[in-house]
């Protein structure tokens, strides 16, 4: 007897738990579906649970994730051969309508009883961070060298993060605005405690006109290069620089603070399967912890929400942030468009396929699963800053690096990042939490995992044993504890900016 996951009574797929040869007896739970596989179906992929019709919806999460292009026997396979995505026709099909009372809060059951001890780094406008950086960061491309060469510089030094810019000075406007937003949402972030910009001098965005707008918030300075004889005469003068402010920072002590000064980004990489069945609602568990005891949590990779609007826009406080939600995404479908493709043709990618994945619809189900149940409280811009407390979605990209960096733009001080088949992705600004429900990937890359929960899908261990699991997990990493990724010296990133229609 093989068993197989039904999420939702009136679901007419299962996943299978092991993989499935023809003529196996399935079981959901301890009961016997007196249902036989038809062919071989791969761990982690669908098989029909009662005849499909051609033409016939596929039905999983109790949502229709996808339609039949051929008749499908019942216990047969079903995937990408046989299963076409709805998100082709989505502008003709989609429901937008906003409906005020379907909103609700967390439960009180989330409301902790006993506070955790955590410590932090009180910023002079109130926020905290959790490490306490040096942020050396590039206006523009042709400034990229002295940066470079102060990587190599303070590489022993690892609470120096110095970051390199592709742009430069031929921006139109809404760039130049999305630029500026990117570096002050790099240097506002709450773990960094000084930062210094570093320009050519002729650039779009103004490595002064920055340094200006960080005054009375943190320690900033700035160094424009054509000011100096060469670039080795500004990479001396900004060394300098950069010893005493590491200095003022080595001095600064940690204070009590609280989880309402956690601002989590809420991410998912290289899904498969498990991502929707346990690691991302594991991670809205905690999100929903954080955010009810007065914290922020973010969602971002804007393109993976296309199927699972509905769950957001039913989740927005306010019509307007419904209206946005909805905007943002014509906006990009209508992008891909522009370049002559659907955004169905690039997602779910070649490897979300293999974990098990059919159709953007069913990715992004699972993909929005990561908020937990809290109201969304506004959409933020790449770069844009959290206006209260509760639960955000940004927009930015849904490849995992800029996505990743992105949300550290938006102030995240610690990520929790979910993957299927294994993603060692980090990032500069913010200690980034590994977790995994994948029996393989637990298996293989079990050395960039923080937290395994391969229990919640073998085992049933349950959805809110995990979150706590990683609200735990949470605190430790917030309270000095090396995140797996930051042990390894995973510090990637990419800006969000000309990434394509996506």
């Amino acid at each position: 007897m093989k068993k197989v996951l039904r999420f939702d009574e009136n679901d007419n797929v299962a996943v299978a738990l092991e993989a499935l040869q023809p003529g196996d007896e399935l079981s959901v739970g301890s009961g016997c579906l007196e249902l036989q596989a038809q062919e071989a179906i791969p761990q982690g992929h669908k098989v029909a649970l009662r005849q499909i019709p051609q033409g016939g919806q596929i039905c999983k999460y109790g949502h229709v994730i996808g339609v039949a292009t051929e008749a499908i026997p019942a216990g047969g396979y079903v995937h990408v051969h046989n299963v076409l995505d709805p998100i082709g026709s989505w502008k003709k099909r989609r429901r937008t309508v906003y409906d005020p009372a379907a909103v609700q809060e967390i439960p009180e059951s989330f409301r902790l009883e006993t506070e955790p001890e955590l410590t932090g780094y009180r910023r002079a406008e109130g926020s905290v961070g959790f490490r306490n950086y040096l942020l050396i960061v590039s206006t523009c491309v042709c400034g990229n060298q002295p940066v470079d060469n102060l990587r190599i510089r303070f590489r022993n030094e690892t609470d120096v993060v110095c970051i390199t810019n592709p742009s430069g000075c031929i921006l139109i406007q809404d760039d130049r605005e999305m630029q500026e937003r990117m570096l002050l949402g790099l240097a506002k972030n709450p773990n960094v405690g000084a930062v210094i910009f570093v320009g050519l001098g002729c650039e779009a965005v103004l490595a002064d006109k920055l340094c200006a707008q960080m005054q009375g918030q943190k320690p900033a300075a700035c160094y424009i290069a054509q000011e100096y004889a060469s670039c080795e005469e500004t990479e001396a003068a900004i060394a300098r620089q950069a010893e005493e402010l590491l200095r003022q920072l080595h001095a600064c002590r940690r204070e009590k603070v609280s989880v309402a000064d956690i601002r989590l980004g809420v991410q998912c990489g290289a899904s498969d399967w498990t991502t929707a069945a346990a690691a991302n609602p594991a991670i809205g568990y905690c999100s929903n912890l954080v955010v009810k005891n007065g914290g922020i949590s973010i969602l971002g990779e804007t393109c993976g929400w296309f199927g699972g609007e509905e769950v957001l826009i039913r989740q927005s406080r306010t019509r307007e942030t419904a209206e946005k939600i909805d905007a943002l995404l014509e906006k990009i479908y209508d992008r891909c468009l522009f370049y002559g493709r659907r955004i169905d043709e690039a997602n779910p990618a070649p490897g979300n396929i293999a974990g098990g994945i059919t159709t953007l619809t069913e990715k992004a189900l699972g993909n929005t699963m990561k908020g937990g149940m809290a109201p969304i409280e506004g959409v933020l811009d790449v770069g844009g800053q959290p206006a209260g407390r509760g639960f955000y979605v940004s927009d930015n990209p849904g490849l995992d690096a800029p996505s990743v960096f992105a949300q550290t733009m938006s102030s995240c001080n610690v990520i929790l990042y979910s993957t299927g088949r294994g993603s060692p992705v980090g990032t500069p600004i913010a200690p980034v939490i590994k977790l995994t429900a994948s029996p393989t990937a637990a298996e293989r890359f079990a050395s960039h995992m923080d937290v395994i929960l391969t229990d919640l899908v073998l085992d049933g261990v349950s959805i809110a044993d995990g979150g706590w699991r990683l609200f735990d997990k949470v605190i430790e990493v917030c309270g000095g504890q090396e995140s797996v990724a930051e042990a390894h010296g995973h510090r990637e990133y990419s800006f969000p900016l000309m990434m394509g229609p996506m």
